[in-house]
């Protein structure tokens, strides 16, 4: 019986429904780092071998120049004097550009190196050096861990955006549809009307076919009769009765134990009726157990202290999992600002070696970018569907 119970709530409440993960649509996400344009892509390739380039550049600048002066101090009375005479005369014919490379290289590697530092230092040391210190990370990682529980509980996990989001699932609808129609289907199914039946009459029949069954409820009975009638002519009628017609009155109490089976069934045909109005009134309550299910989830939810369940289980992380959740949020970023820092420190370089050129061509086209930027801003805010 339990089996075949089983079977039939697995038939009006289908819970592996509820549990079906909706597919999110990956084109509508404010994020996805597993999408780079190849234009950003050949980009970040262009700064990624600045540096070396630069390098490079410094050494061939560097060298040329301190092989120069080497050649010019020695002269030609020696022979490494006659191998480097060369090398003088050609930093003298180009050595206003051979100095500019070299300005230029030195200062995209300090750029470069700057940025590297800098970034280096949110996370390194992780331990508490004497001199060093310790990275802006791990030397604030409970603060850090706090703010980050804060600001998700506020921008991505607070009550109102899972009640939102609930809603917009339609998750409470699809509970209350599961138990509204899965108990009126449950009470109204025929089959399963009759195969209780059949169990109920078996199961009687088969208690009320046991002796010692037949025994305690022929005591009972018998008991509950003298209680009621004890004393006066009611009493001694009985007594008299049970003396003088014993086996009829120990029939009469056997066929009331037979009958239990079929009085059982009886009243349970009975009770069919009152199942059907059972069935239509929770129907009828469908709305009502939907809010009550809205608000018993809501008031769920105003019990858990989010910031909090967030935070300890981020206390749990150590610097080194915090270093990688942050360069796996912010890796593509952090790679552009320490890249960067080489074509700003090249751009740096050109304009203290030319400030009277670079100087306004650089005011120059960071006004047109910023008008630039002003005017495209604006023609997406007017094309954009909310304005």
């Amino acid at each position: 019986m339990l089996d075949a119970f089983t079977k039939y709530l697995r038939i009006y409440f289908p819970i592996d429904s509820l549990l079906e993960k909706s597919e999110t649509n990956q084109e509508h996400l404010a994020f996805n780092r597993f999408r780079v344009s190849p234009a950003k892509r050949f980009f970040m390739s262009l700064l990624q071998i600045s540096p070396w380039l630069c390098g490079v550049a410094f050494g061939l600048t560097f060298g040329t120049i301190l092989l120069a002066q080497l050649g010019q101090g020695l002269g030609t009375a020696s022979g490494l004097g006659r191998l480097l005479a060369p090398v003088p005369s050609f930093y003298a014919a180009y050595s206003g550009l051979i100095r500019a490379v070299n300005i230029v290289a030195v200062s995209g590697l300090i750029g470069y190196g700057t940025n590297y530092i800098a970034i280096r230092m949110l996370f390194r040391p992780v331990v508490r050096r004497p001199i060093w210190g310790q990275g802006l990370i791990p030397a604030q990682r409970d603060r850090i861990i706090y703010t980050l529980a804060q600001g998700m509980h506020k921008h991505v996990l607070n009550q109102d955006l899972i009640r939102k989001r609930v809603e917009e699932t339609g998750l409470v609808k699809k509970v209350n549809n599961l138990l509204i129609d899965g108990s009126s289907g449950l009470i109204l199914d025929q089959d399963l009307r009759e195969t209780l039946k059949d169990f109920i009459r078996k199961s009687m029949e088969d208690f009320a076919d046991r002796e010692d069954v037949r025994r305690d409820i022929r005591e009972v009975i018998d008991t509950r009769l003298e209680q009621n009638l004890e004393g006066g002519f009611k009493g001694f009628l009985l007594q008299t009765y049970k003396r003088y017609n014993k086996q009829d009155y120990e029939a009469a109490i056997d066929k009331v134990v037979a009958d239990i089976p079929r009085v059982t069934l009886d009243v349970l045909g009975r009770l069919e009726k009152e199942l059907d109005s059972l069935a239509g009134l929770i129907q009828d309550r469908r709305t009502y157990t939907e809010e009550q299910i809205m608000k018993l989830f809501v008031n769920l939810l105003n019990r858990i202290d989010i910031t909090d369940l967030l935070a300890k289980q981020m206390a749990h992380f150590d610097e080194a999992k915090l270093e990688r959740m942050v360069w796996e949020a912010t890796n593509e970023q952090l790679l552009y600002i320490q890249y960067l820092g080489t074509l700003l420190g090249i751009l740096g370089g050109l304009l203290i070696w030319r400030p009277e050129i670079t100087g306004p061509v650089y005011l120059l086209a960071f006004g047109l970018l910023y008008g630039l930027d002003r005017l495209i801003f604006r023609f997406q805010q007017k094309g954009s569907p909310s304005s």
